[in-house]
Order: C-alpha cells, then sequence, then structure tokens
C-alpha cells in the first residue's frame, strides 16, 4: 500500500484547524489564526509522524491524550482549570459530532451486496473498514457535519438563553388565584399613560371564565373599547371586575395607535428557580386575544420593571 505522508499531513492540518476553529465558536472564544495553525500543525504532524518512524508508546492512549491536550492549549489557551476542562471537552465533542457525520455519511452512500463486503480482520483480531471517499465529497460531507453541529449548538445555546428569561408568575385577583409561565421582555415598556404603571401582557384565554361570555374570543377581532361599551347590557350588568377593567393606549407594529383592554389585579407573584420570589402590585394585566407563544411554552409577557421589585420576604404584606 502506498500512502503519501505529505496528503495524510496536509489533509489533517485541515480537518484538525476546522475542529479546532468548531471548539472555539462553540466556547464562544476568538484565538488568533497563529495559534489555531500551531495547533492544528501539532495534530496534523502527530498524524504523519507515524509513517515515518514506529515507536508504539507514541499512539497509546495516553500519548493522544496528551496530544490533544497540547493542541487545545496551543490553539485556545488556558484560561484556568474549569475553562481548560470544559475547552478539552467540546473539542473531543466536535471531533465525534462532525467526524462520525463524515463517516456516516460515507457509509450512507456506499452500496454493497452485503453489509459485511469490504470488512477484512487482521492477525491480531482487528477490523479493517474498507472505507473510500473522494475529495470533493469529503469536504462536503465534513463541511455538512461542521453546519449541523454549529447549528444545534448555537440552538441549544439561544434556548438555555432563552430560559433565563422564563418566570413563573402567580395572579391573585380578590379570592382567585392563577398561575402561568411567563417571558420576561426587555423591550416591553407599555405603561398606563396616566399613572405610568406598567402593563403586562397575558392571554385573555387565561381568563375565559372570569370575562364575560365571548369576550376572549371577541379580543382578537374586535377593538376593546366596543366591549366595553356593552357593560351596562343585560348580559354583562354587574360584572364583578368592572371596577378593574381599563382602556390601555398602545402603538401598533403599523404606527397606528389602538386600545388594549386590561385588568388590575391585586397581587402578582414572580418566582424563579435560585431567585427569591418578588412581590408585584403596582401593575396592570393587559389581555391579548391570540397566542403569545406558537409553541405553549408561555402565556404571559413580563414588563421589566416587574423583575425590579421588592422580594416576598421584605414586601409589605398589603399591596400598595
Amino acid at each position: 500500500m502506498i500512502v503519501y505522508v505529505d496528503l495524510v499531513f496536509f489533509n489533517n492540518l485541515a480537518v484538525d484547524g476546522m475542529v479546532l476553529l468548531a471548539t472555539a465558536k462553540v466556547r464562544h472564544l476568538r484565538p488568533s489564526r497563529s495559534r489555531l495553525f500551531a495547533g492544528a500543525f501539532l495534530g496534523a504532524f502527530y498524524a504523519a509522524a507515524m509513517f515515518w518512524a514506529h515507536f508504539p508508546y507514541m499512539y497509546s492512549f495516553g500519548a493522544k491524550v496528551l496530544i490533544s491536550l497540547i493542541m487545545v492549549l496551543l490553539a485556545l489557551g488556558y484560561g484556568g482549570p474549569l475553562a481548560f476542562i470544559r475547552n478539552f471537552g467540546a473539542f473531543y465533542l466536535v471531533n465525534f459530532a462532525t467526524l462520525g457525520g463524515v463517516i456516516g455519511l460515507s457509509y450512507l452512500l456506499k452500496s454493497a451486496d452485503s453489509p459485511w463486503r469490504g470488512m477484512q480482520y487482521t492477525a491480531d483480531g482487528g477490523l479493517i473498514l474498507d472505507w473510500q471517499m473522494q475529495l470533493g465529497l469529503y469536504i462536503v460531507a465534513l463541511s455538512l457535519s461542521f453546519w449541523l453541529f454549529k447549528s444545534t449548538s448555537e440552538t441549544r445555546v439561544r434556548r438555555q438563553e432563552l430560559e433565563q428569561l422564563f418566570w413563573d408568575i402567580e395572579i391573585k385577583v380578590e379570592s382567585g388565584s392563577w398561575a402561568v409561565r411567563a417571558l420576561l421582555d426587555t423591550g416591553n415598556r407599555l405603561y398606563d399613560p396616566l399613572t405610568r404603571i406598567p402593563v403586562m401582557i397575558m392571554e385573555a384565554a387565561i381568563w375565559k371564565a372570569e370575562l364575560p361570555t365571548g369576550w376572549s374570543e371577541r379580543l382578537k377581532a374586535e377593538p376593546p373599547d366596543k366591549l366595553i361599551a356593552e357593560m351596562d347590557t343585560d348580559h354583562t350588568e354587574g360584572y364583578p371586575w368592572g371596577n378593574r377593567l381599563r382602556l390601555i393606549p398602545y402603538r401598533a407594529i403599523n404606527g397606528n395607535t389602538r386600545l388594549m383592554l386590561a385588568i388590575k389585579p391585586d397581587i402578582v407573584l414572580l418566582s424563579r428557580e435560585g431567585h427569591t420570589p418578588l412581590r408585584v402590585s403596582r401593575v396592570l394585566i393587559g389581555l391579548d386575544g391570540g397566542t403569545l407563544s406558537s409553541e405553549g411554552t408561555y402565556q404571559a409577557i413580563v414588563h421589566p420593571d416587574m423583575a425590579k421589585a421588592e422580594p416576598v420576604s421584605s414586601a409589605p404584606s398589603q399591596p400598595a
């Protein structure tokens, strides 16, 4: 068998460079090109050295781990023991995900009469797999594996960041209590223009049973001032929450000013894992006739001012 050591070296130089670059992106690091090249060069030299000289101990498990540690150290730096361990783990995770994807794609595209065809056993019991792939297909498969891994990693990171914005809220009105999942929206700057009370948004369907008949559905298409104008009719006369209703003007995406139906609760409690629960009494709840989350992950949007409220332990026992 003829082995072109220069091709082995340059192939591993490119692959190791891409793996180290992907590891840096996963870890949100920006190493210099010279550092990435140094790490990739060591990996490529190590892979090609086996064809120049035979040193069994150089290719033991311990030696491979040591070379990998040095590659990560050269490319990404140290940054402390915890950061270095995370970089090293991410390096192997990227390796397994991307190169495994290349091998999987090659076998997916390969056709054979028998699944055992192309497999050979060595004299000492080793297994040899006949894996052949054209250079162009190899580059495409490797790039696709990197892209899939990077996209999946970024999606997971975004979901984790989004999880930090989720709150569990409990709304209390008179003797009733409702618990919903809410998302903190730092871009929500809706206030009652007269009192400057912050307005959080909630799906009207949550209070379907407490609202007058049909209101939660009609809010999808009808202006809330029309519903308020019907309060003097027979079917809404004496509505117990009548004195809690408000109309809040807001500016829609198209620039037009519209009205939102809001309710004044007694207390809103915000809680999140690892944080002290918060108690908010100065807030209005705007009702949205649609669905706030297409995936159903939350049913309310918390105003950022609510996250600055006093903790329950230090808040007054009665609403302000």
